[in-house]
């Protein structure tokens, strides 16, 4: 065989034999990354490549606390498709972009802080940054499941959100909008008691404290369902109630302001047959039935509140006074509607 031929056959094993070797090494790579975590670990089970759209797929990827025996991990994933967003070289910008499929996200709430986990400590960016070395200009996320758990009470609490679907676009303004806001943001999910949430807003991730304006919607949530949670944080169980939140939150330059709006429709929390043989939690129940019934809005039977919210993010204080007035306001004068105010843009000026 020619010299020529022999240097062709070589470069082409070679080229075989790094594409053999490359899902090992992306593995050992993305387990290191993984294994270096502050206060936990994880690790990944297989990497699809796709060379040809400059793309890699992460398999049955699981993050867990370390030195503790918490029963879920913090976060699990089936799939992560990372890869290059091909439409933005359109604009000039060369970007990365993520779809997750199945995540899971587990909040675990217990007396014993070993035994809890909530991830706060953690700069969660560093790993993203060391996976994918492009900006991240769009995430995608795929019948996601975020839980709260408590295994240490009784009964145990279980409240969780799934049917999870989140578009985030042009993050990094790759389209180079004019827009003060140029990313856009919808969520929607089901809960625990089939409430349907949907949130939706324009962001600004460039600046160092982001820049956004958010609308939120948590609706028709069956209170019954929640009554693991209510025994154990209000010692209060639902008969019946239908439970919405609607919220606005506004954040420029670094000033928050917003607030949430909670309603409940229908509600009764004495269960008399099931408590009579526990007087003392009967009392409590009657004691808090009677008083939701003295501020309920009769005509409408609903009871609600807002709460109003302004500060900086270090320091959100929540206004004590205008909720209690709006406590008054919604049983005495007029009740809340079920929606949005739509009372706060993102000049952070209030409408009239």
């Amino acid at each position: 065989m020619k010299k020529p031929y022999k240097i062709i056959l070589g470069v082409i094993l070679l080229l075989i034999a790094i594409r053999i070797y490359l899902p090992y090494g992306i593995i050992r790579y993305v387990n290191q990354v993984l294994k270096d975590l502050p206060e936990y670990n994880g690790a990944i089970t297989d990497v699809d490549l796709h060379l040809y759209k400059g793309a890699y797929s992460i398999d049955s990827l699981y993050i867990i606390k370390a030195d503790s025996s918490v029963q879920v991990p913090f976060f699990a994933a089936d799939r992560i498709d990372l890869s290059l967003q091909w439409s933005a070289l359109f604009d000039g910008a060369i970007v990365g972009e993520i779809d997750m499929i199945h995540p899971q996200l587990n909040f675990v709430e217990a007396e014993d802080t070993t035994q809890s986990q909530y991830g706060e400590d953690v700069d969660w960016t560093k790993p993203l940054k060391e996976l994918i070395p492009v900006q991240i200009n769009r995430l995608g996320i795929d019948n996601g499941e975020i839980f709260f758990k408590n295994f240490q009470s009784r009964p145990k609490v279980d409240l969780y959100l799934n049917n999870l679907a989140l578009q985030a676009t042009n993050l990094t303004n790759a389209s180079a909008d004019q827009e003060t806001l140029p990313s856009q943001l919808t969520v929607s999910a089901t809960s625990i008691g089939s409430g349907k949430l949907t949130a939706e807003g324009r962001m600004n991730l460039l600046k160092k404290v982001p820049d956004m304006d958010i609308d939120v919607k948590f609706e028709q949530v069956d209170l019954t369902a929640l009554n693991d949670f209510l025994q154990v944080y209000g010692k209060l169980d639902a008969e019946r109630g239908m439970f919405n939140l609607y919220s606005e939150i506004v954040i420029d330059s670094s000033q928050l302001t917003g607030y949430v709006k909670p309603l409940i429709r229908n509600l009764k929390i004495v269960k008399w047959k099931e408590d009579k043989d526990e007087p003392l939690q009967l009392i409590w129940e009657s004691v808090a039935g009677l008083i939701l019934e003295i501020f309920e809005n009769q005509k409408n039977d609903q009871f609600a509140t807002k709460v109003p919210f302004k500060g900086d993010l270090t320091d959100p204080k929540t206004k004590v006074f205008p909720a209690l007035w709006n406590i008054f306001s919604n049983a005495f004068i007029q009740a809340f509607d079920k929606k949005t105010d739509d009372t706060l843009n993102f000049s952070l000026e209030e409408k009239e």
